[in-house]
């Protein structure tokens, strides 16, 4: 029996990703789980984002209940080229497990980490 890409046991692992704009804030929604197979479509999104000069970004965990180290890599990357290009990205909605991963790895204080989507928004002033 053969899986499909971002399967474990059979088991599919998906991820979709929305795009929302909240003033001039662009907001990206990852529902699923973020491994090695499925974090590219974030770095897709996300990339594509910053390609065409969007410098405030929020990504919203919370649909996400599963960040493995490639998920990881990738956020930690793709807040490096938004830190780069003079904007700034911030993360809301981390559950307790996707905290968890984070603080493992020690890169907590590598982001701008915020309870939820309106806590974010109120540092970009936005939303009002």
């Amino acid at each position: 029996m053969s899986s499909a890409p971002g399967s474990r046991n059979g088991l599919r692992w998906t991820l979709s990703v929305e795009q929302q704009r909240v003033d001039d804030v662009l907001l990206i929604e990852p529902h699923g789980r973020m491994s090695s197979e499925t974090s590219p479509q974030l770095t897709e999104a996300l990339s594509i984002a910053i390609a065409h000069g969007e410098s405030r970004l929020i990504v919203d965990l919370a649909g996400v209940d599963y960040v493995s180290s490639a998920g990881l890599i990738a956020l930690d990357a793709l807040s490096g080229r938004v830190a780069l290009s003079g904007g700034r990205l911030v993360l809301c909605g981390l559950s307790d497990p996707v905290r968890l991963v984070f603080d493992l790895a020690d890169l907590l204080s590598q982001f701008t980490v915020v309870s939820d989507r309106n806590a974010a928004l109120e540092l970009f002033g936005a939303g009002r």
